[in-house]
């Protein structure tokens, strides 16, 4: 007998169920990760609110969802950290010379998306979150995270938006966005893989 679903998963499939998203694939749910996000916020945790850590686990396996469909179709593999590692990020994909971490947090960033992450660009990092605040992400801030590692930072669409021009500016180690939104994952890490099915950090 297959094990009771979590409260997180229960609470995806209602979220998928409700807004017709039934049946769909990883990549196709992926795309349409803000609106579930969005639903879950308005129409259930407004209601009863949702604990923190299925919060968590919610938004781990919605970015799960892009990142499996990121390596789909290559001999690339996502793992999930080590408990004794999850200080440092959520998931990670094999790289040149080390690998890519990907960073999961909820709706606030505050010190611990900073604090995470392998603090290398040679192992770089990759924050992922449905931030709302775009207060958290000036240009400081931002020097800071390129300090510590990070390449990218995805978030909803509309917190995007609301940043300032300067932070849309900064630009990674490479020389590119730094802020991006959660639907151009994807496309990102598939530019990214070698095929051998590693990261090139240089085209992150």
């Amino acid at each position: 007998m297959a094990p009771p679903l979590t409260q997180a998963a229960n609470l995806i499939n209602q979220a998928v169920a409700a807004l017709g998203y039934a049946g769909l694939t990883p990549a196709e749910l992926y795309s349409n990760v803000d609106n579930i996000v969005q639903y879950l916020n308005t129409e259930v945790h407004a209601i009863a609110p949702i604990a923190v850590g299925t919060t968590g686990a919610i938004l781990e396996t919605l970015c799960r969802y892009g990142l499996d469909a990121a390596v789909e179709g290559t001999p690339a593999t996502v793992s999930r950290m080590p408990q004794q590692w999850k200080w440092v990020g959520d998931f990670s994909i094999p790289g040149d010379p080390f690998n890519l971490v990907i960073s999961c947090k909820s709706f606030k960033a505050k010190e611990r998306l900073l604090a995470s992450g392998s603090g290398s660009a040679l192992s770089p990092t990759i924050g992922w979150g449905a931030f709302n605040d775009p207060r958290e992400f000036n240009s400081a801030r931002l020097a800071s995270y390129a300090y510590r590692g990070f390449v990218a930072i995805y978030m909803p669409e509309a917190t995007r938006n609301a940043l300032t021009e300067q932070a849309l500016a900064f630009t990674n180690i490479n020389g590119r966005p730094f802020i991006r939104p959660h639907l151009a994952m994807i496309a990102d890490i598939q530019a990214a893989l070698n095929v051998h099915g590693r990261i090139n950090p240089r085209l992150l």
